[in-house]
């Protein structure tokens, strides 16, 4: 069901323009071919998606003649609220000779209105019957002395009166009105005002969401695609109310596909929530976006929501081992962040099985067995790999069981009482009675054809045809050959055109994009083409952040098996995609799909010449540092291109032309690549450029990268320690506190290799208390273990197992695993020295638990060592 607070929410605006046909073409053309661009290009700036329905544009006679115009401009009214232009002159439109009895019964209101206009009809339902339009609805009134320029078959018709009444009602409705605009162009000043001012105030420059937000968005937009009428059981509710309220270990909900876990963990949340407004929630929907089914992109995804909901510092790793013991790290500082307000974490995971094969992810290699105690996680799954590691976890299931006879006769009387509608009970008991049904997403399908078909006389025949299909998956290809039928009339070909260039897209598509794929000559599809395949389709679409996507797998999988069966087709339509978006301008839109498409369409060669291109490596970082290491790694796996060679003339030619914020981004970037040494080589040549400018703050950034990488990679310790020696000096003179800590914290790392324990000691002692002063506690507990190393191997053991005692804590209050085994493991290497080995055992054990639970395994590693001497 739609929702238009949440509408306004999911940054999507979609206006319904009403207005008289024929005297109102010239202002149509100014809004749709200027303004409306001018908008769409605001929104894109912030992160928006703009969408506009005219239908008049397109609308054949044959339509008009079956009575479809008012029901197909209702519906679209619906999905634009509560976007919506009204234009009147001095025509009161056309009036229809009659409208259908099926309309009225689905639309009571209409019985009271039985000759009013198509556009009084669709102003009483966008805004007038609907109060909840009151900030997002404008009328503008064209004045009538225009009506002398209009040509004679155009002018003012017999409805006078009736179109009195009509802008007497609007003037006192509260709406803005904009009266007596004198031209196209003066129209469509007064739309571009009103509308810029509208964007600004719900969606505020510089307020653009970023990667966590949008996320979170197209979860939420997931959810509630799945509420509406939901049979489900009183017992699985009250489950999962009992595990939250409860202190177990996390619940699986098992069901087979289609059964209905995703519509039982959204409604579920819902009521949840409501009554626990306090308790942070997180729900990830795998399927509900592009890379919801990666596993790393889904823990990075919730470390995120961690960061931003409790304030957890630190950096999200990139690389996949460093990312599977820092999940269970946070998990472990959200739960104790989350303890300290008195609430928990409810975290949903929902359909594991669709996770990506790859890397263990559907082994649950990435879930730690030890889940926190302010942590209830809830994950469902079908039977298989993912069900099959919970299961040695010995984590409880709670079964969804399929439609039992009873709750598929309450589905079928619910779902058709929403349009009015009603089996006999020979045809219910059809329905109730055949084993397909019992699978809720195969019934709710079913019955959305029945619903729409016309012919009762034909009903049983109709629900024979689709009892024929003996799976969801076959179902779908039933109906999308019934889309074929009755939506390609005007234009052969759209069903399998329109369905296939969503499969081949990486998130969905904006109605604007799709129309203009697939329009004509330059020109995009009529609205009046696409809005009756778009409405019959709606249930088995989804639109999240503005773009049309498969509500569900089946659907995707059924236009694979009708339309895209070679490997040739479906390169095809990736192409295709990048083609049009390489002809878009650049937006973070087009940056997300462009070089994806070419991925997916094998398109190395021309994928490798973007990258190169360092303004576009740049954007795609930006957005999406993950997506850049991909691209990389399909590149040199399939092609002989490198990214050293391809980087190096641009690394190698002076500083002619090369911004410094393209140097300094590629120096990045080779770094963290593992590039290191011609990352050196951009850092030596950035620190002799802001030497000569005297911007002594990049100048000792640039430094400390070198020394890194001097000492690191090369293992040139002398030459690091004047590097750091030199960054020293520049951050004192700046007053550059954490800059300057930082530098000798490496200058002490540096001395610690070379032998000189004293000088690292000195160095840790005295800017250990600037290191406390910080938020993030890495770099302290870090001090404070070295220290303590430091202290045990100059045989200064009270003093280490002082500090010792002291990283313990803040270990444990933020939640660094890492390093709490680290100190368990030193406290055991204390007490083994000191030959107390059943005390060393004890501290070995709760360093070796930990490493276990984290996947630590170089610290599990010499675990086992010092087990074995201990033994």
């Amino acid at each position: 069901m739609h929702n238009d607070v949440h509408r306004v929410r999911q940054r999507v605006i979609r206006v319904f323009v009403s207005s008289t046909f024929r005297d109102m073409q010239a202002e149509r053309d100014e809004l749709v071919l200027l303004v409306f661009p001018q908008l769409r290009k605001i929104c894109e700036q912030r992160g928006v998606v703009w969408g506009e329905v005219d239908l008049r544009w397109g609308i054949t006679e044959e339509q008009t003649e079956k009575g479809e115009v008012l029901p197909i401009c209702l519906e679209e009214i619906r999905t634009c609220r509560p976007y919506f232009i009204g234009l009147l002159g001095e025509r009161y439109g056309w009036v229809p000779d009659e409208i259908s009895p099926e309309l009225i019964e689905s639309e009571p209101w209409l019985n009271e209105h039985l000759e009013r206009s198509v556009t009084e009809l669709e102003i009483l339902h966008g805004v007038l019957n609907n109060p909840d339009m009151d900030d997002h609805a404008y009328f503008y009134f064209r004045d009538p002395a225009y009506i002398q320029e209009v040509q004679e078959d155009k002018q003012a018709d017999e409805h006078k009166g009736k179109l009195v009444a009509l802008k007497e009602r609007i003037r006192g409705s509260g709406h803005p009105v904009r009266e007596n605009y004198k031209s196209p162009k003066e129209l469509g000043e007064l739309v571009l005002k009103d509308f810029t001012e509208l964007i600004d105030e719900l969606f505020p420059e510089g307020e653009v969401p970023d990667q966590l937000e949008r996320d979170m968005l197209e979860h939420e937009a997931f959810a509630e695609s799945r509420f509406g009428v939901y049979i489900g059981r009183d017992e699985y509710f009250n489950t999962l109310n009992d595990h939250v309220k409860g202190n177990s270990k996390p619940l699986v909900v098992l069901g087979e596909s289609g059964s209905g876990k995703s519509a039982l963990l959204a409604n579920w949340a819902k009521e949840f929530r409501e009554k626990n407004p306090d308790e942070h929630f997180i729900m990830h929907f795998i399927g509900a976006n592009a890379q919801s089914a990666s596993w790393d992109a889904m823990l990075r995804r919730i470390m995120g929501e961690f960061k931003q909901r409790f304030d957890i510092d630190g950096d999200i790793p990139d690389k996949p081992e460093e990312l599977r013991p820092a999940f269970a790290n946070w998990l472990h500082m959200a739960s104790a962040a989350a303890g300290k307000q008195k609430k928990k974490v409810v975290l949903i995971l929902d359909a594991l099985n669709q996770l990506e094969d790859r890397e263990g992810a559907p082994d649950i290699v990435w879930l730690p067995p030890v889940i926190p105690e302010n942590i209830r996680l809830v994950l469902s799954t079908l039977p298989g790999r993912p069900l099959d590691a919970l299961t040695k976890r010995e984590w409880p299931v709670m079964k969804i069981h399929p439609l039992d006879k009873a709750e598929r006769e309450k589905l079928i009387a619910e779902y058709l009482a929403q349009y009015r509608k009603e089996l006999s009970g020979k045809q219910v008991e059809r329905l109730a009675s055949t084993e397909q049904t019992e699978n809720p997403l195969y019934l709710r399908a079913l019955l959305e054809e029945l619903r729409v078909f016309g012919e009762y006389h034909q009903l049983d025949d109709r629900i024979e045809h689709y009892l024929k299909a003996k799976s969801t998956a076959d179902l779908y290809e039933k109906i999308l050959r019934r889309y074929e039928k009755n939506y390609e009339n005007e234009h052969p070909g759209l069903v399998s055109e329109a369905m296939t260039l969503i499969w081949a897209s990486r998130r969905g598509l904006s109605e604007t994009e799709l129309l203009e794929l697939l329009g004509k000559d330059g020109e995009p599809l009529p609205q009046a083409y696409w809005a009756p395949l778009y409405l019959a389709a709606e249930n088995s679409l989804v639109i999240r952040s503005g773009l049309i996507n498969f509500f569900h797998d089946y659907m995707k999988r059924a236009v694979e098996e009708l339309y895209l069966l070679t490997a040739d087709k479906k390169k095809a339509a990736h192409i295709r995609l990048a083609d049009y978006f390489a002809g878009q301008e650049t937006t973070h839109r087009t940056i997300d799909e462009y070089p994806w498409q070419l991925a997916e369409a094998d398109e190395w060669n021309e994928l490798h010449g973007r990258l190169c291109d360092v303004d576009f490596l740049k954007l795609n970082w930006e957005i999406s540092q993950w997506d850049v290491r991909r691209y990389w790694t399909q590149i040199e796996f399939f092609t002989d291109f490198k990214i050293e060679a391809s980087y190096q003339s641009f690394v190698d030619s002076g500083l002619e032309d090369r911004s410094v914020d393209r140097l300094q981004f590629l120096a990045e970037f080779l770094g963290s690549t593992g590039r290191r040494m011609m990352a050196l080589k951009l850092w030596e040549r950035l620190a002799r450029m802001y030497n000569q400018l005297g911007d002594y703050y990049n100048l000792q950034n640039c430094i400390g990268h070198q020394a890194m990488i001097v000492a690191g990679t090369l293992g040139d310790i002398d030459r690091g320690t004047e590097l750091f020696n030199e960054k020293t000096k520049i951050c004192k003179r700046l007053n550059l506190t954490t800059e300057l800590a930082e530098s000798y914290l490496g200058l002490a790392n540096i001395l610690w290799d070379k032998g000189d324990k004293k000088g690292a000691l000195d160095i840790y002692r005295k800017y250990e208390p600037v290191f406390h002063k910080l938020e993030d506690k890495t770099p302290l507990l870090s001090i404070l273990l070295n220290q303590a190393g430091l202290l045990c191997q100059e045989g200064e053991v009270e003093q280490a197992e002082i500090l010792l005692r002291q990283t313990e804590l803040i270990s444990q209050m933020s939640g660094d695993q890492g390093a709490l085994a680290t100190v368990f493991y030193d406290k055991a290497m204390i007490q083994y020295n000191d030959g107390q080995f059943d005390q060393a055992l004890t501290f070995l054990y709760k360093s070796e638990e930990i490493c276990t639970e984290f996947g630590l395994k170089a610290w599990s590693k010499s675990n086992l060592g010092l087990r074995a001497e201990v033994f």
